[in-house]
């Protein structure tokens, strides 16, 4: 009966160590939670999809010619943009206030995550707008690398001068038509410097003077004109 006692001792000594370490691990985990939440990373990462929504609305658009699905395309730049435009508005609107009832509340991490997840939407919106790696021209180049040279090759260029062509031209204007600018993208192969080709008449030099050229990749480079 001694025996059976002193087992009972240690079994039950060892439940409750268990049961304490469990309490201690979920203790643990609980904290770990609460700091994450404190930071509210999820916030910061709900910023980073809205930044990145808006910046792959406007590449597509940049992307998306006109005559192409035109309906549909339609409803996307006239409804799709205002309805992506209000929402982001409204969730920063919202973090914004968040941001400041922190403050008062004197919860400094709470306040500071706000604000962060606010910053993160334009840094993400302008990385994916400004940079060529995300451009779909960039990669519509790329794929197609090999056909687009050939047709640069078979092109009206001397062969003693560098190879310079206009490989595609898109209509991708949004808006309303006649309300907003006219966007006109081209994809160029160019063997030498882009810039060094001059328009001759007045209009094209006016032309010229609403385009931005970016390089892509490689030969091949973007115009954007506007007009």
């Amino acid at each position: 009966m001694a025996k059976l006692g002193s087992n009972a001792d240690r079994t039950s000594k060892c439940l409750d160590f268990a049961g304490h370490h469990s309490t201690l691990k979920n203790n643990e985990v609980n904290v770990s939670v609460e700091r994450v939440d404190i930071w509210n990373v999820r916030r910061m990462v709900i910023a980073a999809f809205l930044g990145t929504a808006c910046a792959a609305y406007v590449r597509a658009l940049d992307f998306w010619p006109l005559g192409f699905a035109n309906g549909l395309r339609g409803l996307f730049d006239l409804l799709g943009g205002p309805l992506l435009v209000l929402s982001v508005v409204g969730i920063l609107l919202v973090w914004f206030i968040s941001a400041i009832a922190a403050q008062y509340d004197r919860c400094l991490r709470g306040m500071a995550s706000s604000f962060i997840a606010i910053i993160i939407v334009p840094v993400c919106f302008g990385t994916i707008v400004t940079v060529p790696l995300f451009d779909p021209w960039a990669w519509y180049a790329i794929f197609n690398k090999s056909s687009f040279e050939a047709a640069a090759a078979t092109s009206g260029s001397s062969q003693n001068s560098p190879k310079f062509a206009i490989i595609e031209a898109r209509d991708v204007s949004t808006g309303i038509a006649g309300v907003g600018l006219n966007h006109f993208v081209a994809l160029i192969y160019s063997e030498g410097d882009p810039h060094k080709h001059v328009y001759s008449d007045s209009d094209e030099e006016k032309l010229a003077s609403n385009s931005a050229l970016t390089h892509l990749y490689g030969n091949f480079y973007r115009r954007d004109e506007y007009w």
